[in-house]
Protein backbone atom coordinates (compact mmCIF):
# COMPACT_ATOMS: atom_id res chain seq x y z
CA UNK A 1 0.00 0.00 0.00
CA UNK A 2 2.47 2.28 1.13
CA UNK A 3 4.93 1.61 -2.60
CA UNK A 4 1.62 1.81 -4.19
CA UNK A 5 1.00 5.70 -2.72
CA UNK A 6 4.54 6.80 -3.34
CA UNK A 7 4.22 5.67 -6.72
CA UNK A 8 0.90 7.85 -7.36
CA UNK A 9 2.66 10.80 -5.86
CA UNK A 10 5.37 10.49 -8.27
CA UNK A 11 3.46 10.29 -11.00
CA UNK A 12 1.10 13.20 -9.70
CA UNK A 13 4.58 15.36 -9.96
CA UNK A 14 5.98 14.13 -12.69
CA UNK A 15 2.83 15.45 -14.65
CA UNK A 16 2.07 18.33 -13.02
CA UNK A 17 2.97 21.40 -15.24
CA UNK A 18 6.99 22.49 -13.96
CA UNK A 19 6.94 26.04 -11.93
CA UNK A 20 9.68 27.36 -13.76
CA UNK A 21 8.15 29.09 -16.18
CA UNK A 22 4.23 30.44 -16.22
CA UNK A 23 1.54 27.92 -17.60
CA UNK A 24 1.08 30.35 -20.90
CA UNK A 25 5.16 30.39 -21.77
CA UNK A 26 4.28 26.69 -22.82
CA UNK A 27 1.57 27.28 -25.83
CA UNK A 28 4.55 29.99 -27.17
CA UNK A 29 3.78 33.51 -26.08
CA UNK A 30 2.99 35.35 -22.72
CA UNK A 31 0.09 37.39 -24.04
CA UNK A 32 -2.65 37.12 -26.53
CA UNK A 33 -3.51 38.76 -29.92
CA UNK A 34 -6.46 39.86 -28.39
CA UNK A 35 -4.81 41.25 -25.59
CA UNK A 36 -2.22 42.88 -27.63
CA UNK A 37 -4.91 44.54 -29.92
CA UNK A 38 -6.15 45.66 -26.49
CA UNK A 39 -3.32 47.59 -25.88
CA UNK A 40 -3.04 49.43 -29.34
CA UNK A 41 -5.74 51.04 -28.61
CA UNK A 42 -4.34 51.92 -25.12
CA UNK A 43 -1.22 52.86 -26.32
CA UNK A 44 -2.63 55.17 -28.79
CA UNK A 45 -4.40 57.18 -25.98
CA UNK A 46 -1.93 57.20 -23.23
CA UNK A 47 1.44 56.42 -25.01
CA UNK A 48 1.72 57.48 -28.55
CA UNK A 49 2.13 61.67 -28.00
CA UNK A 50 5.37 61.12 -26.40
CA UNK A 51 7.00 57.17 -27.83
CA UNK A 52 5.37 57.74 -31.36
CA UNK A 53 2.94 55.91 -33.64
CA UNK A 54 5.41 53.22 -34.52
CA UNK A 55 6.32 53.22 -30.72
CA UNK A 56 9.89 55.11 -32.09
CA UNK A 57 10.06 57.44 -29.52
CA UNK A 58 10.57 61.10 -29.42
CA UNK A 59 10.54 62.97 -27.62
CA UNK A 60 10.48 59.74 -24.87
CA UNK A 61 12.43 56.78 -25.07
CA UNK A 62 11.72 54.21 -28.10
CA UNK A 63 9.77 51.71 -27.12
CA UNK A 64 10.56 49.22 -29.90
CA UNK A 65 13.70 47.95 -32.08
CA UNK A 66 17.33 48.18 -31.24
CA UNK A 67 17.50 50.61 -28.38
CA UNK A 68 14.46 48.80 -26.03
CA UNK A 69 15.92 45.50 -27.04
CA UNK A 70 19.45 46.70 -25.55
CA UNK A 71 17.85 48.01 -22.56
CA UNK A 72 15.16 45.01 -21.51
CA UNK A 73 15.98 42.39 -23.79
CA UNK A 74 19.24 42.07 -22.37
CA UNK A 75 18.48 38.55 -20.26
CA UNK A 76 18.78 40.26 -16.95
CA UNK A 77 15.46 42.07 -17.02
CA UNK A 78 12.26 40.46 -16.55
CA UNK A 79 8.86 41.44 -17.28
CA UNK A 80 8.16 42.72 -13.92
CA UNK A 81 11.21 44.72 -14.28
CA UNK A 82 9.11 46.56 -17.09
CA UNK A 83 5.76 46.54 -15.84
CA UNK A 84 7.17 48.47 -12.30
CA UNK A 85 8.77 50.95 -14.78
CA UNK A 86 5.87 51.58 -16.94
CA UNK A 87 3.25 51.56 -13.84
CA UNK A 88 5.07 53.66 -11.81
CA UNK A 89 6.16 55.85 -14.22
CA UNK A 90 3.76 56.36 -16.89
CA UNK A 91 1.95 58.14 -18.28
CA UNK A 92 4.42 60.94 -17.76
CA UNK A 93 2.26 63.42 -16.94
CA UNK A 94 -0.19 61.57 -14.69
CA UNK A 95 2.02 58.52 -13.64
CA UNK A 96 0.09 55.66 -11.72
CA UNK A 97 -3.36 56.75 -13.23
CA UNK A 98 -3.85 53.27 -15.01
CA UNK A 99 -4.94 50.12 -13.57
CA UNK A 100 -2.75 47.68 -13.12
CA UNK A 101 -4.51 45.51 -15.85
CA UNK A 102 -4.16 48.49 -18.43
CA UNK A 103 -0.46 48.27 -17.84
CA UNK A 104 0.21 45.00 -18.90
CA UNK A 105 -1.89 45.25 -21.74
CA UNK A 106 0.00 48.16 -23.45
CA UNK A 107 3.08 46.10 -22.02
CA UNK A 108 1.40 43.00 -24.59
CA UNK A 109 1.03 45.54 -27.29
CA UNK A 110 4.93 46.25 -26.61
CA UNK A 111 5.95 42.86 -26.79
CA UNK A 112 4.28 41.99 -30.04
CA UNK A 113 5.82 45.37 -31.60
CA UNK A 114 8.79 43.91 -30.75
CA UNK A 115 8.76 40.25 -32.44
CA UNK A 116 7.51 38.32 -29.04
CA UNK A 117 5.07 36.15 -30.58
CA UNK A 118 1.57 36.20 -29.21
CA UNK A 119 0.29 33.03 -27.55
CA UNK A 120 -3.44 31.83 -25.86
CA UNK A 121 -3.46 33.65 -22.89
CA UNK A 122 -3.48 36.80 -21.89
CA UNK A 123 -0.52 38.44 -19.82
CA UNK A 124 -1.69 39.00 -16.40
CA UNK A 125 -0.11 41.78 -13.71
CA UNK A 126 0.67 39.37 -10.98
CA UNK A 127 4.33 40.37 -9.86
CA UNK A 128 5.44 36.82 -8.86
CA UNK A 129 4.55 35.73 -12.41
CA UNK A 130 6.17 38.69 -14.22
CA UNK A 131 9.04 37.62 -12.10
CA UNK A 132 9.57 34.54 -13.63
CA UNK A 133 9.65 35.87 -17.31
CA UNK A 134 13.61 36.96 -18.52
CA UNK A 135 13.19 38.81 -21.57
CA UNK A 136 15.45 37.21 -24.08
CA UNK A 137 16.27 39.63 -27.51
CA UNK A 138 14.57 38.81 -30.53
Amino acid sequence: MRVRLIAQVAVSIAMAPSCALPAYAADGGYYSAAQAARGEALYEQYCMACHGAKLQGNPAAPLAGPVFQGRWADGQHTLDDLFYIVRTQMPYSAPGSLAKQQYVVVIAYVLKMNGYEAGETDLTPITSTLKKITLQPR
